[in-house]
């Protein structure tokens, strides 16, 4: 028999977390309870700008987009899949509003633990807060990589490391959010896709 949602999304975080630090069983029961099931339809708005991000976010299933608008254009900023985390990290640790949109790009379900919840589990645990820090440091070098490839990176070197990187990418995605956050237009995206098919 199946388990629950929330027991297999539970296991699923905890294979996440385990992978990098390991919790006793009594830190990690109280750790776990915590964190909330919730489900979401396609093109829900789980955040806007100027909304504060209470909520970090463990994707069970499903895909989202963080994305801004600039002269109306959507530029995507980041993505998020089944067994990774999600949110508007910065307005999420800061507390203070966000500057873009986090929008699921298909039904989905997430766990979510809140910013007031965080703290007091860094205070009260020391591998809470070890966990925090890596995590933290992981999001800062995957920003930091991101940011080179954008500044120094052809288009196709962009194409072929995200296709690297995340090969379902390109199932999951539409090729507009995909071009737009690999910062060329679409006909580049399509053009490219094709070329490196062929080769």
């Amino acid at each position: 028999m199946k388990p629950p949602p929330e027991v297999l999304a539970l296991k699923h975080l905890k294979q996440v977390i385990f992978s990098t630090v390991a919790f006793s069983s009594e830190e990690w029961e109280d750790f776990a309870q915590h964190w909330e099931l919730v489900t979401y339809p396609k093109n829900t708005y789980l955040t806007k700008p100027g909304q504060t991000e209470h909520y970090l976010y463990f994707v069970e299933d499903g895909v989202q987009r963080g994305f801004h608008l600039v002269d109306g254009e959507e530029i995507c900023v980041a993505f998020s899949f089944d067994h990774s985390y999600s949110g508007v990290v910065d307005s999420f640790i800061t507390q203070t509003p966000a500057k873009y949109y986090l929008e699921t790009i298909s039904d989905s379900v997430l766990l979510r633990l809140s910013h007031e919840d965080l703290q007091q589990l860094f205070e009260q645990y020391k591998v809470v807060e070890r966990w925090g820090r890596l995590l933290a440091e992981q999001i800062l070098v995957g920003k930091a990589n991101r940011e080179v490839a954008i500044l120094s990176y052809t288009a196709e070197e962009r194409y072929r490391r995200l296709m690297t990187q995340s090969p379902r990418c390109i199932q999951l995605i539409p090729q507009k959010y995909l071009a737009s956050y690999l910062r060329m237009t679409p006909e580049t995206f399509s053009r490219l896709r094709r070329k490196v098919k062929d080769l």
